[in-house]
This record gives C-alpha cells, sequence and structure tokens, in this order.
C-alpha cells in the first residue's frame, strides 16, 4: 500500500511505495519527496534526490528536461518524453497541486520507462492520423510541382532576393531567408525547392512555432516501429523549418547535432535512419542577433541568406499586388469591382505592418462589402481611414490656435491607428514614434474622451 503525505514538517520523508515513480517538488522547485524507485532512471539514490533544486538537476543532464518549470510556467498538467542520463526515453506526467490562493504549492510527477511494447494510445491516435494525411500529401506531392501563386518581383529588393534564391537553387546548401511576418517567405522556399534538384521530392514544412516543445521531437523523428515523422516523409525533398527563431535552445541543439550526423533514431526504434533532406529555414529576426540561438546550428544554416523586405518598403510590387489581389477576390466571389485613383494611392501609402496577409485580408473585405461596383475611400475599413476631404486632411480651424488644430490632429491619427494595429509597438512603427510615446499620448487622450 502507497503512503503519501503532504505535511509541513515532512520534507525528509521519502514516499513508500516500490511500485511507482513519484518525485513531489514544492514551488521553487525543490524536491521534498521521492519514491523508493525515483532515482533509478537517473543511476542516483532517490535519498539524494531529497533538498535537490531541480534546475541545478536539469543543468546536469539528470534531468533533460526538468518538468516542474514547465507545470509552474504552464499552470496545468504537462506530459512529456525525458531523456536520462543513460539514454533511456521515460514518459514524465507532472500535476500541479494548488493551494488556498490558487497558487501552485507542489509539483507532483511521476513517470514510465517508454517500450516499443509499450503504446500510449493518446498519442498514437493523433499520431497515425496525422501521418495517415501526411502520406496521402506527400503522394501528390510526388507526381507534381507545388504551384505558385502571387509571385511580384518588381521591386529592386525582391529581384535581387529571387535572383539569390535561384542562384541557391541548384545547390543543395542551407538557406535561411529573413523578413517580417507575412512578407512571403515561404512562397520564396517553395521556388528554390521547385526549381531544386529535389523538386520531385516532397516540400515539408516544420511550423517552429506552433508544434508543442514536448511533441516536437516525436513528430519531427516519428515514433515506434512505423517510424513515420517529418524527417522521413521529407526523405530525398525539402525540409522547411518555419520560424525557426522561435525554437527553443534545446530543440535547436537536437536538430544541429541531428544535422550534423545525417541520421537520426525514430522514438523507442532500434535502428538509426539515414538523413536525406535540403534545409531551408525562415526567420523573423536575424539569427546572429538572438543571444540564445545555438551558434553551431547557425552556422550550419546560415550559408545562403536571403531577406525580403516588407511591402510599406516595396512601392513597386505593392502597385502590381493591389489590382491582382482585387482580380484574384473578384473572380472568388464573382463580384466585378474596381478602384477609384484617390483609393488605390490611399491604399500604396498604408504600412502593412503585416504584409501580404493584412493587405489580402483588406482587399477581399473592399470586395465583399463595397455598395458598388468602383470602391471609394467611404468603403474602407474605418481603421484605414483617415478624415480626408480633397485628397487633404479636413481640419476644422475656425477659432482654434495652431497648438490645438496639432493636437486634435494627433489625437485622431492615434486613435485610427489603434484601431488598426493590435500593439503599441505596432503603433509605434507605423508613426515612427516610440513605443513610450504612443502609450503617453494614448493614455493623454483616453483620459480627455473619459
Amino acid at each position: 500500500m502507497t503512503g503519501f503525505y503532504l505535511h509541513p514538517n515532512s520534507e525528509q520523508e521519502i514516499i513508500d511505495t516500490s511500485e511507482e515513480d513519484i518525485i513531489v517538488t514544492n514551488h521553487k522547485g525543490i524536491i521534498v519527496k521521492a519514491s523508493k524507485i525515483s532515482g533509478k532512471y537517473y543511476d542516483i539514490d532517490p535519498t539524494q534526490l531529497l533538498g535537490r533544486s531541480v534546475y541545478d538537476l536539469e543543468k546536469e543532464g539528470v534531468f533533460s528536461p526538468a518538468i516542474t518549470p514547465l507545470v509552474l510556467k504552464k499552470q496545468k498538467k504537462v506530459v512529456l518524453v525525458q531523456t536520462t542520463p543513460n539514454g533511456q526515453k521515460v514518459l514524465i506526467t507532472g500535476i500541479p497541486f494548488f493551494n488556498e490562493s490558487n497558487e501552485i504549492e507542489y509539483v507532483i510527477s511521476y513517470s514510465y520507462e517508454v517500450s516499443e511494447l509499450l503504446i500510449i494510445e493518446d498519442y498514437l491516435k493523433e499520431l497515425k492520423h496525422e501521418m495517415k494525411m501526411a502520406k496521402e500529401e506527400l503522394t501528390l506531392l510526388r507526381k507534381k510541382n507545388l504551384k505558385i501563386e502571387g509571385v511580384v518581383v518588381e521591386n529592386r529588393s525582391t529581384r535581387r532576393a529571387y535572383e539569390s534564391a535561384r542562384k541557391a537553387a541548384p545547390i543543395d546548401v542551407p538557406v535561411v531567408i529573413y523578413g517580417e511576418h507575412g512578407t512571403g517567405k515561404t512562397t520564396l522556399a517553395k521556388t528554390i525547392h521547385n526549381e531544386s534538384a529535389r523538386s520531385d521530392g516532397p516540400f515539408i514544412i516544420v511550423d517552429c512555432e506552433t508544434i508543442p516543445e514536448a511533441l516536437f521531437e516525436q513528430k519531427l523523428f516519428g515514433m515506434g516501429n512505423e517510424k513515420i515523422g517529418l524527417l522521413s516523409l521529407a526523405n530525398r525533398g525539402t525540409l522547411f523549418l518555419k520560424g525557426i527563431d522561435k525554437l527553443a535552445p534545446h530543440l535547436q541543439a537536437m536538430i544541429a547535432r541531428t544535422l550534423q550526423e545525417k541520421k537520426y533514431m525514430p522514438l523507442y526504434a532500434k535502428e538509426e535512419m539515414p538523413l536525406d533532406v535540403r534545409v531551408i529555414s525562415s526567420s523573423e529576426i536575424q539569427l546572429n542577433e538572438l543571444p540564445s540561438f545555438q551558434k553551431d546550428l547557425f552556422y550550419m544554416l546560415h550559408i545562403v541568406p536571403i531577406e525580403l523586405k516588407p511591402l510599406r518598403e516595396r512601392k513597386q510590387d505593392l502597385s502590381y499586388l493591389i489590382p491582382i489581389y482585387l482580380q484574384q477576390f473578384s473572380l472568388k466571389h464573382k463580384i466585378e469591382c474596381s478602384l477609384r485613383d484617390d483609393v488605390y494611392n490611399h491604399l500604396l501609402d498604408l504600412h502593412w505592418l503585416n504584409n501580404h496577409y493584412e493587405l489580402m485580408n483588406v482587399i477581399e473585405r473592399l470586395v465583399v462589402q463595397s455598395t458598388s461596383a468602383i470602391i471609394s475611400m467611404e468603403d474602407l475599413p474605418t481603421e484605414y481611414r483617415l478624415p480626408m476631404e480633397h485628397g487633404r486632411y479636413h481640419v476644422e480651424l475656425e477659432g482654434s490656435s495652431l497648438p490645438i488644430i496639432l493636437e486634435r490632429v494627433e489625437k485622431e491619427v492615434l486613435f485610427n491607428a489603434q484601431e488598426r494595429y493590435r500593439t503599441t509597438t505596432e503603433i509605434a512603427k507605423y508613426l515612427g514614434i516610440s513605443q513610450p510615446t504612443v502609450v503617453r499620448k494614448l493614455q493623454k487622450y483616453g483620459e480627455e474622451e473619459d
């Protein structure tokens, strides 16, 4: 029978069980209880775990990774696969215990050794379904090239980026594409793939930002006898590491090791698999400016760097994209419409902080919401409209001094920008002022409204 007590004065007591691997840590990450078999996976006597910090044990490579910090961060149950110092894989479940103030007082974790014969139903049901869909997609990808639509190369910087891409495409080397969200990094990556010697192979996207850390290794390497993971699906094709700058450092190290060794081991498999992929990655930030980014991975990926400028710096591209998207959505919704010249010129002057995604959204909204076949300034969404009259800002001058007029215009511009952009950082970028200035002015004008 298992005895399990959380008394204030029992921190040195070992949980009385020989059947389960249970460890209890407090909110500071200190181990306060451990069962009799808790150290067997780590070659440590359980009494030596008591009083130790999980943060120190993680640094020493005993817990890789530690589960308590993740539970404290996410404030909920966490499940992950942990690698022990002797190379074993164990399934760890961490559960938070809250006190009367609804704060985590303890984290209880329990673990099981995972073997080839152990089937984790919750993982495999999801995995098998996803792998089935990926197999079907892979079959289609092998039969035909990916279709690239909406590529406009008019701006000088865009031409330079695509020239670099086409030059690098036939050479089987890594490429890293830099650019803000929505600048067309995935489209450029597909173009490189299509013009490479691997064009008949698959183009597999690994979204480094959206795949949960606990599942990343499983989805990348595959699991069990089927050994189907994103690496195996990308075999003899291109692996696109989308948003590599969002990947945790320990996962960066794992990818660097895999690329260096050119082989990998699916989870719970006995045989290593050869790695035959061309790697393209993307990042919103220059990787050498990220202090936490693994240097060895940086030097592996940063062979051919290509930068895509934002749309606000590519007026020539923008001038072509606006009518292209207008035609595209007109055909899609079977609505024939056109833009007035002042609307077209106004769209050219906007900043488009979310680039293609934002531009496409606004054009589609104009097509489906316009009240006539000719789209006017009145059809623009409010947040994209400034108070204008005959092409000039309309300001009431009668009986007002210049400071009052300027303040009135500033207030109107700020409120319009606030409707359009989600954060004060984006507003500051759009208006060309500092973020603290934006916060201060919004607070000032907000108080006046009250």
